[in-house]
């Protein structure tokens, strides 16, 4: 077996984790050994469970780092979540490249503020497929949508949520940052 990386990346609500799932779904009917993994910080939808809002769930076990998953053996590795994770990316290309494993992951490409995210540059960088999804735009209802926004002010990267969030496409999302920068010059920091 030759080992592979796919990776579904984009925006929130951009069906990364359907494709996820649907990629589980295959290869469990292909009869290879599955096993789908979560970082431990994404409690959205319960402990031990990968979900999509639209197309199911499945059987995940939680893990902080790359490294947890040396812990582990199967044919193929269904990784959600992946900007959420840390350790050296070298695990995953070991296990590609030495041992024939199949991976997919999905993940947030940029944060809310449209910086790198995580390790998925570096996990952009080292696929052997990347799907970059877009998802409908939350203020002109385009399916053109390329970012994640966040409702509200927040002091880190990592703020795990769901409903304070919406995608936006460039034009939508150029747009609330020119309101929220006239909104902050006029009533400053309250």
């Amino acid at each position: 077996m030759s080992g592979k990386i796919t990776v579904y990346t984009g925006p929130m609500f951009s069906s990364k984790t359907a494709a996820l799932i649907s990629a589980y779904e295959r290869s469990t009917i292909a009869h290879k050994k599955v096993l789908a993994f979560k970082p431990v910080i994404d409690d959205r939808f319960g402990k031990n469970v990968i979900k999509s809002r639209s197309f199911g769930e499945i059987p995940a076990i939680e893990i902080e780092s790359l490294e947890d998953l040396k812990k582990y053996d199967a044919d193929v590795y269904i990784i959600d979540e992946f900007e959420f994770l840390e350790g050296d990316i070298k695990v995953l290309q070991d296990m590609v490249d030495f041992k024939g494993k199949i991976i997919y992951a999905s993940g947030l490409d940029m944060t809310a503020e449209r910086k790198p995210f995580g390790l998925m540059p570096e996990l952009l960088a080292i696929a052997d497929s990347v799907n970059k999804f877009v998802a409908v735009c939350h203020d002109c209802y385009e399916e053109n949508a390329n970012y994640s926004y966040f409702l509200g002010k927040k002091n880190t990267d990592i703020v795990v949520g769901n409903k304070e969030y919406i995608t936006l496409c460039r034009k939508c999302y150029a747009a609330r940052l020119r309101k929220d920068q006239a909104h902050e010059e006029k009533f400053g920091d309250r």
